[in-house]
């Protein structure tokens, strides 16, 4: 028995009748301690819903199942517990380790909330809209426009909300699969700063580009790596208050966060700065830092989710600096070709 015990991938124990354990694999001496041989199983695992798992399998001769929720190492921990009656009279009770599962069913559940939250202010205020609409008189075209404009604002927040969605599902299908196009980097950002400068102008802030000293070629996905730097860029515009944003792209170098030579796209503000607390967090889906005011500038709390991703199908990495009162830095860091 000790031998199959040590052959099993889960962490395992043998119970008597008597309640006490008698014997455990490796995994479980991991888990519980060494000393858990000759204890009872209330005492090794000290949860209600496993002892009951355990005495219903015993009594009943059958096999039961629960879940076991711990923490190790200020981790938070869910097993899947299986007690198993087996013919020399004892329970076989295994521990395994679905962690990851409940995460991603949480994640899933929290995106569905998510979504249904954000469709449903835009849904709301239009049916608000067409139901004043419908009372109005027709004599009052100045407050029909103004509604109708309002109507126009949500649904094109929802169409931003749809597209960035279909843009993040799109980019997290493909993300195990490496781009093998050779992409000119420095004209691809260089255009695209060309490109956004009309909507700095709007906002009376100014794009200043550094190009790098070489061409820097990297193998990438061209539409995508052009999403990241609109997506950086549009961001920087919003929270920048009409002050400069600077775009750099840097030679081909060694890069300590890469562990090899690369290259670095940096976009820097001089906004409002973002709180230390908040930084870890700004990929996540549906974050914003100002709810309120990321949604009245057109924000869907997908756009740096989006970029995350892409650097990540390119083998790169992404770093936030900010600084309350003083402005944000985002550096994306790419391989060489």
């Amino acid at each position: 028995m000790k031998n199959l015990l040590n052959a099993f991938p889960l962490a395992s124990f043998i119970v008597g009748t008597d309640g006490y354990v008698t014997g455990a694999n490796g995994k479980a001496f991991s888990l519980f301690g060494k000393d858990i041989i000759g204890r009872t199983s209330v005492e090794v695992v000290r949860n209600p819903n496993v002892s009951d798992a355990i005495e219903e399998a015993l009594k009943q001769k059958i096999q039961r199942h629960c879940d076991w929720s711990t923490t190790q190492a200020t981790t938070d921990i869910v097993y899947h517990v299986t007690a198993s009656w087996i013919e020399a009279d004892e329970i076989l009770v295994t521990f395994q380790d679905i962690t990851d599962i409940e995460q991603s069913l949480r994640a899933r559940r929290e995106f569905v909330t998510n979504v249904s939250h954000e469709l449903k202010t835009p849904l709301t205020a239009m049916l608000g809209f067409l139901e004043t609409l419908q009372l109005m008189e027709t004599s009052e075209p100045e407050a029909q426009q103004r509604f109708l404009g309002m109507m126009q604002q949500e649904t094109q927040r929802m169409n931003r909300l749809v597209s960035d969605l279909l843009s993040l599902n799109s980019v997290q299908e493909n993300e195990r699969i490496r781009p093998s196009d050779l992409i000119n980097l420095g004209a691809l950002i260089e255009d695209t700063v060309t490109t956004m400068k009309g909507l700095a102008t709007q906002s009376q802030t100014q794009l200043i580009f550094t190009p790098p000293q070489k061409t820097p070629v990297v193998f990438g996905d061209g539409d995508q790596l052009r999403q990241v730097a609109i997506n950086l860029i549009e961001n920087a515009i919003k929270y920048a208050r009409s002050a400069d944003i600077h775009i750099s792209l840097s030679d081909e170098a060694y890069q300590p966060m890469l562990r090899r030579e690369g290259i670095v796209l940096t976009v820097e503000d001089h906004g409002p700065g973002i709180a230390a607390i908040h930084i870890p967090r700004l990929t996540e889906r549906f974050y914003r830092v100002d709810d309120h005011r990321g949604r009245d500038i057109g924000g869907t709390g997908l756009g740096l989710s989006i970029v995350k991703h892409i650097v990540s199908r390119h083998r790169g990495r992404m770093l936030i600096k900010s600084t309350l009162g003083h402005g944000s830095q985002f550096f994306i860091y790419l391989p060489k070709n």
